[in-house]
This record gives C-alpha cells, structure tokens and sequence, in this order.
C-alpha cells in the first residue's frame, strides 16, 4: 500500500530533480540522506536516486524507498564513478522535465527548509543559479569551519551578473577559494547544468565536482548566492587507500584549465595560482606513494624522478612569476629533477603529517 507521501508523489508537478550518486554508502548514512530529502518542506520535486553499481545493499534501500514514496525514481548502472553517475540522472527524463536540478551525495543530508529557500530564491531572482552554505557535521553535531569562502561574508543574498562571475568568482576554480566550487548545496536551471555535463568526463575521481564546474560558471548569466545554511557535510570518512588515479585527474585538470584560462581571460594571475598547485599536488601524489602506494625507497625515487620530468609538471615550475617568488626550495628541486632534496622534504612532511593523519583516521 502506497504511503500518503507516494500518493501525494504521484500527483504533484515535478518542478525540481534532485540527483544523488549512490555507491556502497551503507545503510545508516544512506537512509539519514534519504529521509532528509523526503522530509523537504518544499514538495515538488523527484528524488533520483543513481546506483552506480553498489556491491552492498545501498541498491536494495534505494529500491525499498521507491516502493514506499512515488516521489523517488532509482536508476541502476554499472559502476562508472560519480561523474557518470551524476550525469546520468541528470540526462534522465524525471530531470530533463524538472524546471532545476539539485545534487546530494549518499552520505550527507539537507536541512527540511533546504530546497524551499534555494526554489524561493531562484524564482524571485530568476536565477540560473543559486548557492547556499554548507554547514560541517560529525555525528550528528555542527563543527565550525576554520574558513568560509568570502562570498558569504557579508551576510546576505548577492546576485552576481556573468561579468562579475568571470570577474570575482571564476578564479575560484584555478586556487583561490572566493566561492565554493562543489556541485553539491546550489540549485541549478536544468538547462544550464545539462549543457555542463554533456561532455566525457575528464577526470575519473579527483576533482570530479571542479570538472564541471569550470564548464558552468562561465555559461552561467545570473548566480544569487545567499548565507543560509542548505546543506550538511558529514565530515570523516575520507580514504588513505591507494588511488592510482590521482595524479593523472590532477593532470587532466591542469590541461583542461588552461584552455578555459585562455578561453575566458581574468584579471587574476591564474597561471601562477596553477603552478602552485600543481607543485602541492606532486608533494601529495608522492606522500601518497610512499604512505599507502606500497612504494619501497628505491620505487619512491623513481617515481619522484618520473614526475619531475612530466611535461605538464615541468610547465608549472617554470611559470615566470613561480620562479620569482619561490626560486629555490621545492619548485627548483622539481625543475632540476633533485630526487634527494624531493625525498628528504617528503620525509620531513610524512613526520609532521603524523598526528594529522591520527585524526583524520579517529573522525572516520
């Protein structure tokens, strides 16, 4: 028997999709992710839920809400990362024929008053976008973030025009953090995000949310941001695992940054801000190796030798203002490809990461 919300699902006006990758989530975080989308005060909407090839039971719970709320629609596919997920119910029909499109990851949650405020505003505003705050949980309790991204500064909604977007806020995407680059806590026309997703994906893990966002904000014409809290991000639960992948998203980005640089000039030094990054990068990738990538000292160095010689890396650290600014240190030590300053720097930064990464492995 149908619940009074599935009844009510299957004749109200689907003027909003929300989307939610799902992949081995687990039952507690899933559920909590679920019930707080189902709990929305704002009710037009559909629930898309995209099993990307779950091996646990997070399928099975996904199909189990399908039946009890005519509200949720459950696609599932072959595991191809939360890129393709993303994608795919993006270009589902429940969202082609939805007005705005929201996304969820499986293991966080949104407050009841979440999508009324973002539709609210995005109606008044007649806005192709619009941005809430995030706030940080662990356990069930707010922590207070260390850093907010300027754009909520002053405390109140401020609609940005797509000059002033490529201007202030697109700068954000090659290293300085005006505005949060996630895909998740905004509210998008179903236009905009789709022309943004419609390309193959560039990356395979790392920096999945930036791919696209470096597509989106350039062919977004108005973004109100506003200071409400819509979204809660469950800290932990990030991995030590060994991704093989890492460096080459990181690549890949790095290249697909340049051309929209190019494509769309700002009055920020973006190639410098990259060549910065891309020098943590390579000290994250080797830390990586050498903590969980099962490298012994003689593969370390090899790698560390490998990567200083890669054409996109040797870019970075020959950047002018790079040069400048830090002509000696690391960035000369990629460039001269000096794996013995590289490897005692690594180790220097593997003692003093210790107690970090003890957290880190308590918070999951």
């Amino acid at each position: 028997m149908l619940t009074e919300h599935a009844a009510m699902g299957a004749n109200i006006s689907r003027q909003t999709a929300v989307i939610v990758p799902v992949y081995n989530t687990g039952k507690n975080k899933l559920t909590k992710c679920i019930r707080s989308i189902l709990a929305q005060s704002y009710q037009q909407f559909v629930l898309i839920l995209v099993d990307d090839g779950s091996t646990d039971d997070s399928g099975a719970i996904c199909d189990g809400f399908a039946v009890q709320d005519a509200r949720v629609k459950v696609i599932h596919q072959t595991n191809k990362g939360s890129v393709e997920a993303r994608k795919t119910g993006v270009f589902s029909e429940e969202a082609q024929t939805a007005k705005y499109i929201a996304f969820s990851d499986s293991d966080d949650t949104m407050p009841k008053d979440a999508l009324e405020k973002l539709v609210t505003v995005a109606e008044k505003e007649q806005a192709d976008c619009v941005c809430g705050n995030v706030r940080r949980m662990y356990r069930g309790v707010a922590v207070p973030s260390s850093f907010a991204p300027p754009c909520f500064a002053e405390g109140i909604a401020q609609t940005y025009t797509n000059a002033e977007i490529l201007s202030e806020l697109y700068v954000s995407c090659f290293g300085i953090s005006n505005y949060p680059v996630s895909l998740c806590a905004k509210l998008y026309r179903t236009e905009l995000i789709t022309r943004a997703s419609d390309y193959p994906p560039i990356v395979c893990f790392m920096g999945e949310d930036l791919s696209v966002t470096l597509r989106l904000l350039p062919e977004t014409q108005k973004l109100t941001i506003i200071p409400d809290i819509v979204y809660n991000y469950r800290i932990g639960g990030g991995t030590s695992k060994f991704m093989p992948d890492m460096l080459s998203d990181f690549l890949n980005l790095y290249r697909f940054k340049k051309e929209m640089a190019q494509r769309y000039p700002m009055p920020q030094n973006v190639e410098y801000l990259m060549a910065v990054e891309m020098k943590n990068i390579v000290l994250s990738w080797l830390e990586m190796c050498a903590l969980s990538g099962k490298y012994d000292k003689d593969a370390l160095r090899e790698e560390i030798k490998r990567v200083c010689h890669l054409s996109e890396i040797e870019e970075a650290v020959r950047q002018k203002d790079f040069v400048e600014k830090e002509p000696a240190g690391i960035r000369k030590a990629i460039l001269e490809a000096n794996v013995e300053f590289i490897n005692n720097a690594l180790l220097e930064r593997i003692a003093a990461g210790k107690y970090r990464r003890l957290i880190k492995k308590l918070l999951k």
